[in-house]
């Protein structure tokens, strides 16, 4: 570590864009499009204009699109996470469309059969009234009769995840390092991860910045997540235990949701 003063409360996925693929170099993000994809053809076959929320740097959208048979928006609320998805895309000569824009207020003017939102991006929602606004934020970008696939994590999966999550590291391509702390409070069901990122000189031997992002995601359990799901327009149609078929249950660690749009349009 160092002596230079920390910028601290950085927006989060902001210095942490630099670093993202390297902390998420373990997740098989072509597995998770393929549970997906498995998923859309079982419930909505049909679907072929998709829109992804909170995206990141668009691996899951860059792997759908390479399917053939899709054509995919992925939104995420943080330019710098786009900026980083558009040059992935590019790359790999993908035909995601990147757009910059927050899924609680999403001001799309197309309409799509099918809006998925993964890896527990809905666990960054702390009350109810949040995942409410979201659900109409997305029942305003569906088709009559769209669907929404969403996953989130549980109690259980934070109480687990303390043991690989805390005090990992790791340094990106670009001469970043990061350092991540990582608690949860059971009383209040809140996950918090604490990213220290140190921007490098070139052969890593000084570093020039120093970067606090702290994320906080509000954990439910599988009973809450449903009582929020009764009061919204949208009926469940499944609910998955993690990446399985299997029906979802109170031990679940991720819960995937299928849910579509119930209106009279």
């Amino acid at each position: 570590m160092n002596n230079q003063v920390k910028n601290i409360n950085q927006p989060i996925y902001s210095v942490l864009a630099h670093v993202y693929d390297t902390l998420m170099s373990d997740v098989d993000y072509e597995a998770w499009a393929d549970y997906i994809d498995e998923v859309i053809q079982i419930h909505a076959p049909e679907a072929a204009e998709l829109l992804e929320l909170a995206c990141g740097t668009g691996s899951v959208a860059i792997y759908l699109d390479e399917l053939g048979y899709y054509s995919i928006t992925a939104t995420d609320a943080s330019s710098e996470m786009i900026q980083m998805a558009k040059k992935k895309a590019e790359k790999k000569e993908s035909n995601v469309e990147f757009r910059t824009r927050n899924f609680l207020e999403l001001e799309l003017e197309k309409k799509y059969d099918l809006v998925f939102l993964v890896f527990d991006s809905i666990n960054y929602l702390h009350t109810e009234q949040e995942i409410l606004k979201l659900h109409e934020e997305v029942s305003k970008v569906l088709k009559p009769g769209g669907y929404f696939i969403f996953d989130f994590t549980t109690p259980r999966n934070s109480r687990q995840a303390i043991r690989y999550l805390h005090n990992e590291e790791g340094t990106s391509p670009d001469n970043y390092r990061f350092f991540r702390t990582s608690s949860f409070d059971a009383i209040n069901n809140i996950h918090t991860n604490e990213f220290e990122i140190e921007k490098l000189n070139g052969d890593h031997s000084m570093v020039q910045e120093t970067f606090v992002e702290v994320h906080k995601q509000k954990i439910y359990t599988y009973e809450q997540m449903l009582q929020i799901l009764n009061k919204t327009e949208f009926k469940i149609i499944e609910a998955y235990d993690g990446f399985r078929f299997k029906k979802a249950n109170k031990k679940s660690l991720r819960v995937t949701i299928v849910s579509q749009w119930q209106t009279t349009q």
